[in-house]
């Protein structure tokens, strides 16, 4: 009974190795306690579609305990992005993404033991090059990958992302996976090698698995983020800035399955900041197939990472605006279209244009589907278009325009449908929705890697 409860003890309290449980008992007698916790997490373990180089797959331990842990994580991210959605509405979005960015490239600068003053962090920020010193260009072509992540999210992550940030960081283009070995003291060993980098010839395989892996709906947000960023250590696919890569594409995971941009501001490069203590988690990982003992010092560190993501966005609420803040930048100019003069560019055809266009297309034709939903005629979509904007002066032009046509119960939409009625930058168009759905006109849901937007009833 006592070793069974020492088995969930250090699966749960902690995910210990048979070293850490040793000296935790201080005693290096340990072998039966150590067969039952073996034998506890094997009630728990979920094999992964991630490959060893051997050809065996990878598991992780999900215990009640583990998965509590993951759940409040992923809750307390979706918080975070829930009032993020409200500096959308009144427009600070952009204010606290600069905060955000600030504090990582900071972190970046560290991590590359380079100096990055006020003034140079604001110039980078602007995109100031020709005022940038040529040793902070790293940091400046790290910025620009983070704003990629932020308007690019949607993508699918594959091999071909790892590429993408690859380009973005070295400022070329055509990135190839790597084409040299890597060599260290962790693959000299003829028997049970230990890899930080695949050998050459197992990069494509390695990175094939990653793929169906990623694919694989029975594991949630976040397992996939801290299982990818294993595996990007553990393959190194690219010839340099792999460490780098493997946290840009972690952070781009949260983005594609829930967290849109808001997770390219969550200071994740903070993991690089001690590579040893990360390293010696990813290796024990590898020894033992088992990707919790990472999963967990990951899950260690997020909750100080999100309490900093929210500790800059209740500045970002607080702020405004300044001159100071923005005195090297270029001027800002507002994302949202012009519509002023949408109404002049509305046709609203009479019934009898309509009844004679309608007679050109009488044929003889059958389709699966009798009726189709049609929604508001055009002028009644117009009313209703002026009556929202009367009734929610939060409503832009374009929002009440939008929704004013796309408002069929049992319908879906899309930000691309939206991007191309009102004739509107992506990043406007994706904004535009979630703010309908902040405000309860739409509900958001995800279809695979797309986001959709259904109608809400409304009185």
């Amino acid at each position: 009974m006592a070793n069974y409860e020492l088995a969930i003890k250090y699966s749960n309290d902690v995910y210990a190795t048979k070293k850490e449980v040793s000296e935790y008992m201080r005693t290096p007698q340990v072998d039966s306690v150590w067969q039952n916790i073996l034998e506890y997490r094997t009630h728990f373990m979920k094999s992964t579609e991630l490959k060893h180089i051997t050809g065996a797959l990878y598991s992780i331990c999900l215990t009640p305990a583990i998965n509590e842990k993951i759940n409040n994580v992923e809750r307390r991210l979706m918080r975070l992005y829930s009032q993020y959605i409200r500096l959308l509405v009144n427009k600070t979005d952009e204010i606290y993404r600069r905060y955000a960015y600030k504090e990582i490239l900071e972190v970046v600068a560290k991590n590359y033991n380079l100096t990055l003053d006020e003034i140079s962090l604001n110039r980078i920020l602007s995109k100031n090059v020709q005022a940038i010193s040529p040793e902070l260009m790293i940091i400046y072509h790290y910025f620009l990958a983070l704003e990629d992540m932020t308007n690019n999210y949607t993508k699918d992550i594959n091999g071909e992302s790892f590429k993408n940030y690859l380009d973005i960081i070295q400022g070329v283009n055509g990135s190839t996976f790597r084409s040299s070995e890597i060599q260290n003291v962790l693959t000299k060993s003829l028997i049970n090698k230990l890899y930080l980098g695949v050998p050459v010839s197992s990069i494509d395989k390695s990175m094939e698995s990653l793929d169906l892996f990623l694919k694989n709906d029975s594991f949630g947000m976040f397992i996939k983020a801290a299982a990818t960023l294993y595996y990007a250590y553990y393959v190194k696919p690219m010839e340099t800035y792999s460490e780098e890569i493997a946290v840009l594409v972690f952070k781009n995971i949260l983005c594609s399955f829930g967290l849109d941009e808001v997770g390219s501001t969550l200071n994740f490069e903070e993991l690089l900041k001690d590579k040893e203590e990360l390293e010696k988690h990813i290796l024990e990982s590898q020894k033992s197939l088992d990707l919790t003992y990472l999963l967990m010092f990951v899950l260690n560190k997020t909750n100080d990472i999100i309490d900093k993501a929210f500790k800059v966005l209740g500045n970002a609420k607080a702020s405004e605006i300044s001159k100071e803040m923005f005195e090297e930048d270029v001027k800002v100019e507002s994302v949202m279209p012009d519509l002023s003069d949408l109404e002049s560019k509305i046709e609203v055809k009479s019934p009898q244009t309509i009844a004679k266009e309608e007679k050109g297309f009488a044929m003889n034709q059958q389709i699966a589907i009798d009726t189709i939903p049609t929604g508001l005629s055009e002028a009644e979509a117009k009313v209703l278009e002026e009556h929202l904007l009367e009734l929610n002066p939060n409503l832009s032009h374009g929002q009440a325009y939008f929704y004013a046509r796309h408002c069929t119960v049992g319908m879906s939409y899309t930000i691309s449908q939206y991007k191309k009625e009102v004739g509107c930058a992506y990043e406007t168009a994706r904004s535009s929705m979630d703010k309908l759905v902040f405000l309860g006109y739409y509900r958001k849901e995800i279809l695979k890697n797309k986001f959709i937007y259904i109608p809400v009833k409304r009185k």
